[in-house]
Parts: structure tokens; C-alpha cells; sequence
């Protein structure tokens, strides 16, 4: 496992990118101090199921929104002034 710091891995992404593609990992360093793990993907599994959905698309426009007693706008804006 190779450590690199930020700033190495800023500057040459692309690179590394296809090292870890390749199957390796990297530390990712700040300071000397290990921060992160970069890791290839693991392949998905061959065991994986598809199932289908029981009803139709269609059915979602029968659902009906709900009412609140509250203005969401007035509150997000009251909200951002007490920050």
C-alpha cells in the first residue's frame, strides 16, 4: 500500500486514479498523518436478483401530498436569519 500526501494526489489524480484501477490502494496523507483509504471497487456480485416492482409507475400519481400548518418558505427564511 503506497501513502501519498493531498496535495501529490491533487496534482496527479489521473495517475493515481489508474493505479488504484489497476487494483492497488493508496493512503491518502495530511501532514505526515494517514486521513484516508483509496480502494478499487469491488466487483459487483454475480448473485444479485432484479425484482420486479408489484405495481405499476402509474400507481405513484394516485398519491396525494399532505397539508401543513406551517409556511416551509417562512420558516427556511427565518431559519437563515437566525444564522
Amino acid at each position: 500500500m503506497e501513502a501519498i500526501s493531498v496535495a501529490t494526489l491533487k496534482s496527479n489524480l489521473s495517475r493515481y486514479l489508474a493505479v488504484v484501477k489497476e487494483g492497488k490502494e493508496l493512503v491518502i496523507t495530511s501532514h505526515r498523518h494517514p486521513v484516508a483509504r483509496l480502494s478499487p471497487v469491488e466487483k459487483a456480485a454475480a448473485n444479485l436478483k432484479i425484482i420486479p416492482a408489484k405495481k405499476p409507475v402509474s400507481s405513484l400519481k394516485k398519491i396525494k401530498g399532505i397539508n401543513l400548518e406551517v409556511d416551509l418558505v417562512a420558516e427556511l427564511l427565518a431559519d437563515r436569519r437566525r444564522r
